[in-house]
């Protein structure tokens, strides 16, 4: 409210109520992990960067011969934006620093790497930072070398832990400008960013083209289904007048409720949007206004996403529902307490992976 002055004296102005809204944020900025040993200048073992030129002058030109250089290379060309780069040792800190970091890149494998571990540290921070219950989620490189005829999926997926906050890629790529192994961790993180931004992180990030990239190795039909149940290794691969896509959105579990890595992520965006926003109203009256307008709130954010195609249903009550309130959500135990207490439904959508067509023939006619 503005305040008109006229004459010497005291004024007296009103202010509304505190605005509280559910906002959406980014809902990829990843960080790619890296071994501390390569040479890059003061300021590490953690950097921001937002464009390739930000990586150029922090650590110059020229460094492709290091799998995080190609892998941020990788990713600035083909699209990506804002991004980090986390030594693997510093994972469960930066996360909990930088708090919109939604996604861990592997971006590196066993062998050939100067750090013959590299992706064994990556899992276990990744685990642990899933026990702390940080809504984060990762994406792994499967095996550098090509997967054998008698190999079996025990063996290549052994090291995973089944769980809904990871995912798995294969095979390694090849760029057709530098010549240089890709992760494919990289190239997934591509196709979640490319389709982030142009479908919602609802949409699985598959059948989305990568210009430039190679396989090193041909994926088969059988070699994908020897893949798909349990641990599921999800693969990059080129179909003749289409190019090179990801082929495949499931992450390391297998359940009904969160096999598909678009509703992961989608739950992870939603928690991580209104946990955000609630954060506002810390030390707020514990009461039916502050209720009412929590349950508004989150009633038309959830309905945005409902409008954008993100919830299935004919009908709001069919797509998603918010309770909160004493006796509902509540106890008179937990008021005192000072917990104000939101229960949240969601019905995900979940991609068309198989679409069967049923053909007959009519034969009188």
């Amino acid at each position: 409210m503005t305040v008109t002055t006229s004459y010497p004296g005291v004024y007296l102005s009103e202010e509304a109520s505190l605005n509280f809204s559910v906002t959406r944020a980014d809902t990829m900025v990843p960080a790619f992990a890296y071994y501390q040993y390569y040479s890059l200048p003061p300021g590490g073992p953690n950097f921001c960067f937002y464009s390739w030129q930000d990586v150029v002058a922090a650590a110059g030109d020229g460094h492709f011969a290091f799998i995080w250089y190609t892998s941020l290379y990788t990713w600035f060309s083909l699209g990506g934006g804002k991004c980090y780069l986390i030594n693997y040792d510093q994972l469960e800190i930066a996360v909990k620093q930088f708090d919109d970091i939604t996604t861990i890149v592997s971006a590196g494998i066993d062998s050939d790497n100067l750090d013959a571990n590299h992706q064994s540290y990556v899992i276990s921070a990744v685990n642990n930072i899933i026990a702390q219950g940080i809504k984060i989620f990762a994406l792994f490189d499967g095996p550098l070398d090509r997967i054998a005829a008698d190999d079996t999926t025990e063996a290549v997926m052994e090291r995973f832990s089944s769980t809904p906050y990871a995912a798995v890629y294969y095979p390694w790529c090849s760029s057709s400008g530098k010549n240089k192994k890709i992760a494919p961790s990289v190239i997934a993180a591509v196709a979640i960013a490319l389709t982030d931004r142009t479908r919602g992180v609802w949409k699985a990030p598959a059948n989305v083209v990568i210009n430039g990239i190679t396989p090193l190795y041909p994926v088969t039909d059988d070699l994908q289904g020897q893949f798909t149940q349990g641990k599921a290794l999800n693969m990059i691969r080129t179909f003749p007048n289409v190019g090179t896509v990801v082929w495949g959105a499931r992450t390391l579990d297998d359940s009904d409720n969160w096999r598909y890595i678009p509703v992961r992520r989608l739950f992870n965006m939603v928690e991580r949007d209104i946990q955000k926003a609630l954060n506002k109203l810390v030390f707020e009256p514990n009461s039916q206004p502050t209720w009412q307008r929590v349950k508004a709130a989150v009633n038309n954010y959830l309905h945005g996403l409902w409008k954008q195609g993100a919830l299935i249903g004919n009908k709001e009550e069919e797509a998603w529902f918010v309770e909160i309130g004493k006796d509902i959500t509540m106890t008179e135990d937990d008021i005192n307490q000072g917990k104000m207490i939101i229960k949240i439904g969601l019905a995900a959508v979940r991609p068309a992976e198989f679409i069967i067509l049923l053909l007959s023939q009519d034969i009188a006619q």
